[in-house]
């Protein structure tokens, strides 16, 4: 089948939603499938990483001398959209034969604009959903609101990171199918070296979770217990110079490279979030990718967050050992003997690696939702 992608964030093997769609796109491909990828020109320019030779590229200019100025809403809006469709998109979807497209429900343009091509093809619309835009960019909610509502209206199937969004939008709930992010494929066995005793972190770090980890670190420092920090935010380089134990280090240029740091240096893994949901309102929804590739590579997770967090929702339903809802000294320290120590602790890590957080599993649940 041909699908078409329509989508600021790009498939690259990166993090966080890129390497998602990488993995998922990467997959098709290898089973005879075509992927098309629509983006405009900013986002193309802004990628984190060229994009793979397996993918069909399509941009769309941001700017020509006949433009009209784009709104998010409006006329101007669909003055814009049919202009794309006019002079871009309905060659795409003629010459390739496009089956179906693919969106993704965030910020406040192409996900629009995907809905738009859904209205003029009737093609299926199936979209990724993995943070609420509503939550994530609250200074313009009006019409991110809006164009959320659009692109859910006219989407076939939405794929859905955690079931804490069917609480955001009951509205769409029937059209909600739960699909977690999908991990990277790592052999273990072949580069594990010897058991260290360093907590690791490795994704993005959100301004909003830097106050966490200063406080989560200083628990560890009384252990006598180093922690490597792999992101990209420079403003919590001052916790390598506020502790002795700490080591902050650049985001790896694969996941490949990372997964392998991770699994050489590090016993267990943490998940930082705020105590207080309202610090950082998208994880009422959002599922963090970053623990399920913990569990792949086999490595405890602890996962301090609200209780209302999607996450934290996922730990007290599952009855994660390693789960906390606060920073209390005591309680992480127990949860860090537990992860060096407990075999319930690994049993459980070895149980979501090889069932639901099982890569093959969730490809083939997202090939069966997407083509059937």
């Amino acid at each position: 089948m041909n699908f078409l992608f329509i989508s600021e964030i790009l498939p690259t093997d990166t993090y966080a939603s890129e390497i998602v769609f990488y993995r998922h796109f990467s997959e098709l491909v290898k089973k005879g499938h075509s992927v098309h990828i629509l983006t405009d020109q900013n986002s193309y320019n802004n990628r984190n990483k060229d994009l793979s030779s397996e993918f069909s590229i399509h941009i769309v200019p941001n700017r020509k001398w006949f433009y009209l100025p784009f709104k998010p809403f409006g006329i101007l809006q669909n003055i814009r959209f049919y202009i794309y469709y006019l002079l871009y998109v309905r060659s795409i979807l003629r010459k390739y034969k496009i089956d179906k497209i693919i969106g993704y429900v965030h910020g406040n343009f192409l996900l629009a604009f995907s809905a738009f091509i859904k209205k003029k093809t009737h093609l299926q619309l199936i979209s990724f959903l993995h943070d609420d835009p509503n939550e994530i960019n609250r200074s313009d909610s009006d019409s991110i609101g809006i164009n959320t509502i659009k692109i859910l209206s006219k989407s076939d199937k939405v794929l859905v990171a955690s079931d804490s969004f069917k609480e955001n939008w009951p509205q769409f709930k029937n059209k909600f199918y739960l699909l977690y992010p999908i991990p990277g494929s790592f052999d273990c066995t072949v580069h594990l070296k010897s058991s260290p005793t360093k907590v690791g972190y490795s994704g993005t770090i959100y301004d909003e979770i830097i106050f966490s980890l200063d406080k989560l670190i200083s628990i560890l420092e009384t252990l006598k217990i180093d922690f490597d920090l792999i992101g990209n935010n420079n403003k919590s380089a001052y916790l390598q110079e506020k502790y002795n134990n700490v080591q902050c280090i650049p985001l790896f240029p694969t996941s490949n490279e990372s997964n392998e740091y991770l699994i050489n240096n590090c016993r267990t893994c943490v998940i930082a979030y705020p105590e207080n949901i309202d610090q950082m309102p998208w994880i009422r929804t959002c599922f963090p990718s970053k623990f399920i590739q913990y569990c792949l590579l086999g490595i405890p997770s602890i996962i301090i967050a609200p209780k209302k967090s999607a996450i934290g929702k996922w730990c007290i339903e599952n009855n994660w050992i390693l789960y906390s809802e606060n920073y209390d000294n005591k309680n992480i320290e127990k949860l860090i003997y537990r992860s060096h120590i407990d075999q319930m602790v690994f049993d459980q890590v070895e149980y979501f690696k090889n069932s639901i957080f099982n890569p093959l599993k969730l490809q083939s649940d997202f090939e069966e939702l997407l083509i059937n």
